[in-house]
This record gives C-alpha cells, structure tokens and sequence, in this order.
C-alpha cells in the first residue's frame, strides 16, 4: 500500500510517497480502507517540526480520514462488520506509525466512529478535528451555556465555523470576528448572528473590545474562544464581563502576550 512519510530533517521538502506491507488488524482492531482524508493546520505544523507532537524520521502523517471496514481481527470479534462506514477520531492513535495519509490502517475500534450513508466520504473525513475542538474548547473548558455570549476569533477558520454553529445550537450568542469584510458575508451565511471585521492595523484588539461592548449592551463577552493569542488578547481581556472565561485554543500570531495578573485578577477572569 503506499502511504505519505516524513523523512529527516522535518519539513515539507522532506515528504516521501512510500511503499508499505497491508497492516492485518490485529485483536480489538479492524482495517479499514481509506476512502477520504481530512488535511488541518495540525498536519502542516507537524510537518514541520512545530506541533506537540513531533515526527520522527519515517513517521507517517495525517490526523483524521474516513473509510470502509474492509478486514476483521483473526478471532472475528468485532463490534464492527465489513463494509461499515467509519471515521477516525482524531488524536486516538498513534500518527506516527498509523497517520490516515495512506491507503489503509488498522486501527482501534475504540479509534472509530460509524458515519451515516447519508453523509459523504469527503464530509465524514474532515469535520471532527475542527468539531472536537470546538466543543471541547466551548463546552469541555469553557463551560458555555444558553444565552451567554461567546466570542469567536478566526471565526472564519474550520474549527471557528464549528465553534459557531454549536454556539447556535446550544443557544448561546455567537459573536464572531475576521479580518475582511468578504469573510464576514459568508460567516453571516452560515449563521454567525454577529460578525467584527478586525482593523489590522489595532494589534491590541481595542476597537474591537469596543464593538463587542455594543454588540453585548455594555455587559461584554462571557467566554472568548481564541485562535490568535499574541497583542490581540488585551483586547479580548477588554471585551470580557467580569468574571468571563477565555479559553486560548491556537497561537495564530506567536508573539508574546502582554497581559497584567493584576487585570486578570480584578476582572476575575480565568
């Protein structure tokens, strides 16, 4: 079967088309043929040395994909039959020996999940990562509930489309923020109920603390969910009610954070 590869030192340059043995499931395992495979910003950050998980030399890529159970274990015990359709959880296996950029895994039923026929392959392939960190991020971490509002940064991302569909779905109060107007139409079309055009030019992000404080009456954002961090977050900081939750889930700009404990302390934000 072939499969993609990293070989030494990590980065894109260093990305081999290889050829390898079928795996054969092994007990607690079936195999499954990829049928479609979902690329994230995890896997060129990985490719490039700078994910927290790091390759080694010969490490396979790819964090979720979806397939057909095509191969059982040799005992036959399985919670799955052949020809089921599945995806791969992402972060449940081990991507150096087992990433879904290949033909074919074995993996654990415990890494699975069964996909709808309704759904299609390229779909069932490419939505969990952004989905799970967006509920884990929202719900897990940040403790959304109905009626609080949320503010969403990268908004236009895929993990920030999910992020704002499950706001609307919980009844939250999605307020999401990108940096060109022509993005801001299509967050409108998918359901974002309010969208900042972020003004590149104020790293500090205080205009926009001002428009979520319109946006909300003065009352501010309970939970920012953040993509960026960087001289943004004083601004995200501005934005917040006092007591409010921000959950950093990505580092978009990698320069430092300038925020004062004693802000965060008066604020009693966490």
């Amino acid at each position: 079967m072939k499969a993609l590869s990293i070989s030494s030192p990590p980065n894109l340059d260093s990305l081999e088309l290889i050829e390898q043995d079928q795996p054969a499931p092994l007990p607690g395992q079936v195999g499954v043929r990829i049928r479609s495979i979902g690329l994230n910003r995890g896997d060129l950050l990985f490719c490039q040395n700078r994910y927290f998980i790091k390759p080694n030399p010969g490490s396979r890529l790819g964090f979720e994909a979806a397939g057909i159970v095509d191969a059982l274990p040799a005992d036959g015990k399985s919670n799955f039959k052949l020809g089921d359709k599945v995806a791969l959880c992402p972060m449940s296996f081990d991507v150096h020996s087992q990433g879904t950029l290949a033909e074919y895994g074995a993996y654990n039923e415990a890494s699975l999940i069964p996909s709808p026929d309704s759904v299609p392959d390229e779909h069932c392939g490419a939505i969990w990562m952004a989905y799970f960190t967006a509920w884990g991020g929202l719900i897990e971490a940040g403790g959304l509930k109905p009626g609080e509002n949320v503010v969403i940064t990268a908004a236009s991302s895929s993990v920030g489309i999910a992020a704002t569909q499950i706001a609307n779905m919980i009844g939250a109060n999605p307020i999401a923020t990108t940096t060109s107007q022509e993005k801001a139409e299509i967050l409108s079309q998918l359901g974002a109920p309010h969208v900042i055009v972020q003004d590149r030019d104020d790293e500090a992000n205080l205009k926009y603390a001002e428009e979520v404080m319109s946006i909300t009456q003065g009352k501010g954002s309970d939970l920012v969910f953040d993509a960026v961090a960087g001289p943004g977050t004083h601004g995200l900081v501005k934005a917040s009610t006092r007591g409010g939750r921000i959950v950093i889930q990505g580092m978009l700009d990698r320069r430092p954070m300038d925020i004062h404990a004693g802000v965060l302390m008066k604020r009693l934000l966490t």
